[in-house]
């Protein structure tokens, strides 16, 4: 834990609340380190409520309750034979509830192949008085993604899994190498061929060889479970997908229409909203004036898919105002957590040159290591270039009778707008 949090954590807690935060990180943290050498700072942090650690204090037994599912279970992680290509052991489910039946567990069936057994009777915390319920969850998603900054990525699915230990006779882990490619690639590259890769790649000695991580589905599937509940497909082309007019599944492009298996804490089907690009469904990339129109829609939690050549490829967790400078200040930019591997770079600053890289010269200082860091959401990065579709899962709360005349008398009607326009999100073209 940064000596700044730390403090933080002394000032905002009694001792009890703040052993009980340390550790929880500790037990979810205990496999990261240093990558190699590098020396990285984050600009970036995630500012929640005080009162974090009593909100979430179910945190560990609900963290505890993961790995024991898992299959294989964990005495025989490190003795098992695993098919090529491998991800590790299976993220369980974690329901608190006994049993499921009809669409719950029909749901609940169709995400077990890629998602392991379920976790029973698990207690799930309650907002408490005087806190909204969107609030409540916010916060509690926020902090499980907190936990995980400094996360290695790696195409697994739990990151207390570590594939180095596994040990068995005249066998070799079929390891899939990750963030090893020679030279970075930037967007303006990738959107460039005549720009030239000749960057050299600060994190391909560490990222060659097996170690613990989790990659972005993996992540936005573990901390919607572990913080809310909330059960979702771990693989990229399953975790979202596209169906026609009748149902059917099709490949990503005009006209497709997003949708999502989810399973409630309680065991019930949820249904998501979805906000979808300025060129959704097309090659072209989205264009730097329509970024505040996509920004001014998303909330906090959302989550936010890239695509490429046809396909999903990526996701990321929108920050919103939980998304902070690293001193607690409101960031000039907006910002996104998620597991990266770096391809193509994301660097933590705008200053940056016409082929991508920072203005200052100094990759290092501005490109974090890959893993579940805190990055910008701009109009140069590919993270806003290539963003397909959001998924927002997290309930936008209908604005009272009072708000909205009040909002009416002071903003113009903002919030019974906004109200109007989120009923519509699902089938929102922010078209320029």
């Amino acid at each position: 834990m940064p000596p700044d949090m730390i403090l933080s954590c002394v000032k905002n807690m009694n001792g009890r609340l703040f052993l009980t935060a340390l550790l929880i990180q500790a037990a979810i943290l205990s496999f990261s380190k240093p990558a190699c050498g590098q020396t990285y700072t984050s600009p970036f942090e995630i500012t929640l409520n005080p009162q974090i650690a009593t909100w979430t204090s179910d945190f560990a037994n609900r963290q505890a309750a993961i790995d024991p599912s898992s299959s294989p279970a964990p005495a025989d992680w490190y003795s098992t034979a695993y098919p090529s290509p491998s991800w590790g052991p299976s993220n369980p489910q974690l329901y608190s509830v006994g049993s499921l039946s009809g669409a719950g567990a029909a749901a609940a069936t169709e995400l077990k192949f890629d998602r392991g057994k379920e976790v029973y009777n698990v207690g799930l915390n309650t907002a408490p008085g005087g806190v909204d319920e969107t609030t409540w969850m916010r916060q509690r998603l926020m902090f499980a993604a907190q936990q995980l900054i400094g996360t290695h990525y790696q195409h697994l699915h739990l990151p207390t899994f570590d594939p180095a230990q596994v040990n068995v006779p005249s066998y070799t882990f079929p390891w899939q190498a990750v963030s090893n490619n020679t030279n970075l690639q930037t967007t303006q590259q990738l959107e460039n061929a005549a720009l030239t890769q000749t960057e050299a790649n600060p994190y391909k000695a560490a990222y060659g060889s097996p170690q613990p991580g989790i990659d972005c589905t993996d992540f936005a599937a573990y901390i919607y479970n572990l913080a809310l509940g909330v059960q979702m497909h771990s693989g990229t082309p399953d975790q979202i997908s596209f169906i026609d007019g009748a149902g059917s599944p099709v490949a990503l492009g005009p006209g497709a229409i997003p949708k999502s298996t989810l399973v409630s804490a309680s065991g019930a089907v949820m249904t998501p909203e979805f906000l979808t690009s300025p060129n959704f469904g097309t090659s072209t990339p989205n264009a730097a004036g329509s970024l505040d129109g996509v920004v001014s829609q998303l909330q906090p939690g959302d989550l936010l898919y890239m695509h490429g050549n046809g396909s999903i490829l990526h996701v990321v967790v929108w920050l919103g105002a939980f998304g902070t400078n690293a001193d607690g200040s409101p960031s000039d930019v907006p910002l996104v957590i998620s597991s990266h591997d770096n391809t193509p770079a994301i660097f933590d600053t705008q200053s940056i040159n016409a082929d991508g890289y920072p203005l200052d010269g100094n990759i290092a200082a501005h490109l974090p290591p890959p893993g579940v860091q805190i990055l910008p959401f701009t109009s140069e990065n590919w993270f806003y270039t290539n963003f397909s579709v959001a998924m927002q899962i997290v309930p936008v709360p209908e604005p009272s009778a009072f708000a909205m005349i009040l909002s009416g008398l002071v903003l113009t009607g903002f919030f019974g707008m906004r109200g109007a326009r989120r009923r519509q999100r699902c089938w929102l073209s922010l078209d320029k």
